[in-house]
């Protein structure tokens, strides 16, 4: 089956395949039938940005799909008025479905699932990403890494946003934290640990645009290395936030 996988790339090391194109021509489709909404995916990007609409990452975790390794999800969201009201994930490998509706609870193939409860970071299993653009400046990305290795139980590195930010709420892991993510990668990820009580922020502690409002606000001066992400339990926040903190006022 993976000899029929075909590979272009849109950076350096960005894979994209004609699995992640088929998957969202299909959504795409199948999600127009319910009314009309906008679409943002990640490869056509800007498709008809509406106030309602749909967020798409069609294999979030390419890279892994495309070293036959079972660590990747398909992610959909549903903004309204820049508000995420549904959120999807779904990895096939592992038959795990994850959902969550806003105000309604967040759940893993019909269950009800709930962040953990580690209060420190000794005991707390982490997880982070590593950005496509680590390739040619990994000096922060390496520096905070190294700072929460030395704070943690452990760390793991899956290589999708959307995953870990499932394993967050359902509670496998007690945080995670990365930088140069887009709305698709996290949109679905925050509802589900929001709804099942943990918390989302930038570095900074601040409110994360996830839907319209991110790409109609100036983004002139917008780096990725200002697309920060922290999620966690909620008891570990602000432990973590101290962490990142410290280590971006050496800079």
């Amino acid at each position: 089956m993976r000899k029929k996988i075909r590979i272009r790339y849109k950076g350096k090391i960005n894979p994209v395949t004609n699995a992640d194109k088929k998957t969202e021509r299909y959504l795409i489709k199948k999600l127009s039938e319910l009314g009309v909404f906008g679409f943002l995916c990640e490869e056509n990007t800007y498709k008809n940005i509406k106030k309602d609409m749909w967020v798409i990452d069609p294999i979030d975790g390419t890279v892994n799909y495309t070293h036959g390794l079972n660590k990747w999800a398909v992610s959909i969201s549903l903004v309204t008025n820049g508000k995420t009201e549904l959120a999807v994930t779904y990895n096939p490998s592992d038959n795990e479905m994850f959902s969550a509706l806003s105000g309604k609870g967040a759940f893993l193939n019909g269950r009800r699932i709930r962040v953990s409860n580690i209060r420190t970071t000794v005991k707390a299993l982490l997880a982070t990403g590593f950005p496509y653009y680590v390739w040619e400046k990994p000096e922060r990305t390496i520096k905070l890494f190294r700072k929460f290795l030395s704070s943690a139980q452990g760390i793991r590195r899956y290589g999708s946003a959307t995953i870990d930010m499932a394993y967050v709420a359902c509670g496998r892991f007690d945080g995670f934290w990365e930088e140069g993510l887009y709305p698709w990668d996290i949109s679905a990820g925050k509802l589900l640990i929001e709804e099942a009580g943990g918390k989302v922020t930038d570095y900074r502690g601040g409110k994360i645009e996830t839907g319209e409002g991110y790409f109609t606000a100036d983004r002139s001066t917008d780096r990725p290395v200002d697309r920060t992400l922290l999620s966690s339990n909620g008891l570990l926040h602000r432990k973590m936030l101290d962490i990142i903190n410290c280590e971006r006022k050496r800079k």
